[in-house]
């Protein structure tokens, strides 16, 4: 099949999505197919133009055999106006991309959130005659609105009309979790559209990046320390200050483990200068921040470490799992959730690893000190967890399925 992806995001960027849709294009291609991926300039999480791919309008690259067509956005230093520019600028300059592409495609792939970025993939898919299969990894408007980010009501509206109109014009519509399978059909969704295909990890890429060492940039750790790592966004759903009143927490009980340990956060996001702050503020020693690093790097860190760390502020809905999850279940080392909902009983029905109410800093610190004190547990956690994301979440098998879908929306 010829593949057509359109994606606001997309490698050198981090995040759930880029990930995503290159591992499933790399093993597409392994089985024949070919990808074209539509997609933004990289800005993500930081909403600033990587260097090497500023000033530019448009650009056409390869990267490893996926032909990826970059189209112009705006970005801007504040969040909320960064965000809004990003999404409608793409949405301009993809919509008048796809109308105007003259190669034939089989299927469209459209990936959410954005919502909007379904739009030029319901475009793509008229002017191609094929098949649209959307991709959801995040209900919109209900996740914002919930999490309080989206108040306007009339915004609202027109991302409610919108989602809509999108799940109408869908031939398949594929999401991540059970839950979100659940919402979309309570709310008039066909559920013979709807399939379940999970966020996962490649295991073999995993294996790969994680047996090489570690950039010199990692050289600022302590080497013999027990490192707990988080890696991903320093967004504010993502409540990372927890983690730090768990190190200071950890400090007063047990000095000696705090002492002994290291508490590693890679990545970058709008919470990044309020989290270098908390740690200023309570003096926190054996924190260390490492900015945006490769993936390859990132892998072989969560090897490497003690334990890894996931957390999300409390949240009304429960059907989120980050897909982090299954990378630091993959690494052999057990994982530490601090949050609710389906993620929680995936760690809990894998044995990867120690559950802990959302901003409980003291239930976090405690979960540390019951593995600093049992490191043979730490490592029984480490293999359960990753037994289960290879028999259960390796995104070569979930590539698979993908195919499998795109083929019969195709029939």
């Amino acid at each position: 099949m010829k593949i057509l992806v359109v994606s606001l995001y997309f490698p050198p960027e981090m995040g759930a999505p880029a990930g995503r849709f290159y591992d499933f294009a790399q093993h597409w291609l392994k089985a024949g197919h070919e990808v074209t991926v539509v997609t933004g300039f990289p800005n993500f999480p930081g909403g600033v133009i990587h260097e090497g791919y500023r000033g530019r309008f448009a650009q056409r690259e390869q990267i490893d055999g996926v032909e990826v067509i970059r189209c112009w956005i705006l970005t801007a230093k504040k969040r909320f106006l960064s965000r809004a520019l990003t999404y409608a600028t793409f949405f301009v300059s993809s919509t008048l991309r796809v109308l105007f592409m003259r190669r034939r495609f089989d299927v469209v792939i459209a990936t959410s959130p954005p919502p909007t970025v379904g739009l030029p993939g319901v475009v793509a898919a008229w002017r191609q005659r094929a098949p649209l299969v959307f991709d959801i990894r995040d209900i919109w408007p209900e996740a914002i609105v919930q999490s309080g980010r989206l108040k306007n009501p009339l915004l609202i509206t027109l991302f409610e009309g919108t989602a809509r109109l999108i799940y109408r014009k869908s031939k398949k519509i594929a999401v991540v979790t059970e839950g979100w399978r659940e919402r979309l059909i309570e709310i008039d969704v066909p559920g013979g559209k709807v399939e379940v295909l999970p966020n996962g990890v490649d295991v073999a890429a995993f294996d790969r990046d994680a047996s090489e060492p570690l950039p010199e940039a990692f050289s600022v750790l302590d080497p013999e320390a027990s490192r707990f790592t988080y890696a991903g966004i320093y967004g504010r759903p993502q409540g990372l200050e927890v983690i730090l009143s768990a190190a200071k927490k950890l400090r007063e009980v047990a000095p000696e483990l705090y002492q002994k340990s290291q508490f590693v956060l890679i990545g970058e996001g709008p919470a990044g200068d309020e989290l270098r702050e908390q740690v200023e503020r309570e003096q926190l020693d054996r924190v260390v921040f490492m900015g945006r690093q490769p993936r390859s790097a990132i892998f072989a860190m969560l090897a490497q470490s003690f334990a890894n760390l996931v957390s999300l502020r409390p949240r009304k809905d429960t059907s989120t799992v980050p897909s982090k999850i299954y990378e630091c279940m993959a690494s052999g080392r057990p994982v530490l959730f601090s949050a609710a909902g389906e993620g929680g009983e995936t760690i809990r029905r894998a044995g990867a690893g120690t559950v802990t109410p959302p901003a409980d800093a003291d239930a976090l610190a405690e979960a540390m000190r019951a593995y600093l004190e049992d490191p043979a547990r730490a490592d029984r956690d480490g293999a359960s967890g990753r037994a289960f994301v290879v028999e259960n979440f390796d995104r070569g098998k979930i590539a698979l399925a993908f195919a499998d879908l795109m083929e019969r929306a195709a029939d």
